[in-house]
């Protein structure tokens, strides 16, 4: 545990931990999410996961919209 550090900023919970700059805290997750790079993966993941279901609607829709298109006008 970060007991130590936590003391000495002041910190409401344990497991705080000082960011080099300001000296300010991160939330533990936050901080691995954005420093480590298994976060990264993960931040990446997260969204590959949810773009592929818009990208597929969206597909759709404009195939869709290209068929009915091409269905009423004769050749």
């Amino acid at each position: 545990m970060i007991v130590r550090n936590a003391g000495a900023m002041d910190a409401t919970y344990a497991a705080c931990v000082a960011t080099t700059r300001s000296g300010a805290t991160m939330h533990p997750i936050l901080r691995e999410m954005l420093t480590e790079p298994v976060g990264w993966l993960t931040i990446i993941g997260a969204l590959i996961i949810l773009g592929l279901p818009l990208f597929t609607a969206l597909f759709i829709r404009r195939r869709m919209r290209a068929d009915a298109k091409d269905a009423h006008d004769p050749p």
